[in-house]
């Protein structure tokens, strides 16, 4: 009962961050399956040091590292069914431009912009400090400033 409520406490975000990752739909699904499954098989083992929301945001990091070693293109073409016209447009020039990023910046940015975590909690997934999750999320805004058609979102939060 235990795990159940959990499922479907954090489905859907840890859907989301695997979807923000790996760019399409069934690679995100399987890969949040994946990672509640893992979470199931070692549970016994959780020391419940932290947050659980924070363990699944590490485990589903893992998977999505492990789905690009297996050589997986990064599509952008596909979005979720949420917004339309020029909202849609920006979120597929921001997903270009995310995917342009280095691993450990397009990471702590996703974290930090889709799925709305704080420095802390980045910290405490990606297992670096908080000056380095706020060092990494600067560096990754200043980066997308720099390319060009950066959002005014993007630019606001710079400043």
């Amino acid at each position: 009962m235990v795990l159940e409520k959990m499922i479907r406490k954090y489905y859907d975000e840890i859907f989301l961050y695997c979807f923000h990752r790996v760019g399409n739909r069934a690679a995100a699904e399987d890969l949040c399956q994946d990672t509640f499954v893992s979470f199931i098989e070692h549970y016994a083992e959780y020391r419940h040091i932290g947050r659980t929301k924070n363990y699944l945001y590490t485990i589903a990091g893992n998977k999505c590292k492990d789905y690009y070693r297996k050589n997986k293109p990064i599509p952008v073409e596909e979005f979720p069914e949420q917004g339309t016209g020029e909202c849609l447009e920006e979120l597929v020039v921001m997903r270009q431009m995310v995917s342009g990023l280095p691993d450990e910046l397009r990471e702590a940015v996703i974290l930090r912009y889709f799925q709305n975590l704080k420095y802390q909690d980045i910290a405490m997934i990606l297992g670096i400090s908080s000056s380095v999750a706020k060092y990494r999320v600067k560096k990754a805004v200043e980066r997308l400033c720099e390319m060009e058609g950066g959002t005014d979102e993007v630019k606001r939060e710079r400043r």
